[in-house]
């Protein structure tokens, strides 16, 4: 097919689907997912001009903390649900959600509305799976980490999950806090890079970065595979619209 052809094609696949983002959980990694779905429109399924890349419509939610209490995790769905309703008015082809804890109320959320959602869980999984890995480490919050959201559905691949130590999901819970309040440091960075290395140590053959703030701060080298759940979905995202 002639390059021009191609650009034409891409033109009318994009410009008929919107892809509904609902974010603010954080607002940096939502931000940081649009900016990735952008860069990956033009580097990887050559969007060129305006007109070339998908419509994308994002939601940045106000909610209360539910990334370790879950006394507010009903008070989120709530405010999700009417999310999703108002969100309902752009006709999107697809939702995402820019948060991997958010994804405990993704089977709630989906009863509300006829839009499929694009999960997060299951494109990192099947990218996991891909890749031919049997023992992954995971980085997330602690609600993330103790719903098993990843470990159930990397079963069903017979891929094992590793989980921080009690005394690390402390540490990368505030990792993920100082990112949130727009911080994030060096030292934090060092801090995640000593979790994901006692996860290696303990068999680990990659890492999942399974909260969106933390690509926003783990370096990208690593002596072993890293799965970035931004990235991920990101690409999950495009081929749903392209």
């Amino acid at each position: 097919m002639p390059a021009l052809t191609q650009e034409v094609e891409i033109m009318k696949k994009f410009s008929q689907k919107t892809i509904g983002i609902i974010g603010g959980m954080g607002p940096q990694a939502s931000a940081k997912l649009v900016q990735v779905v952008i860069d990956m429109a033009a580097r990887d399924f050559g969007a060129k001009n305006d007109d070339e890349f998908p419509e994308i419509i994002l939601n940045s939610v106000r909610v209360p903390n539910f990334i370790s209490n879950r006394k507010n995790v009903k008070i989120v769905q709530n405010r999700l649900i009417k999310t999703v309703k108002s969100m309902e008015i752009f006709k999107p082809s697809c939702f995402a959600i820019a948060c991997n804890t958010a994804h405990i109320l993704v089977k709630d959320l989906q009863t509300e509305t006829s839009v499929p959602f694009i999960s997060i869980i299951d494109a990192v999984t099947k990218a996991v799976g891909d890749a031919k890995i049997k023992r992954i480490g995971l980085l997330g919050t602690p609600i993330t980490i103790s719903s098993g959201l990843y470990k159930n559905a990397l079963a069903k691949r017979k891929i094992k999950v590793i989980t921080p130590s009690k005394k690390d999901r402390i540490i990368v819970e505030n990792v993920i806090r100082n990112v949130l309040s727009g911080g994030g440091s060096n030292v934090d960075a060092q801090r995640l890079m000593f979790v994901a290395e006692s996860l290696r140590k303990r068999g680990a053959q990659g890492i999942i970065l399974g909260c969106t703030e933390l690509p926003l701060i783990f370096p990208k080298d690593f002596v072993i595979p890293v799965f970035d759940s931004i990235e991920i979905l990101a690409r999950a995202l495009l081929k749903n619209v392209n």
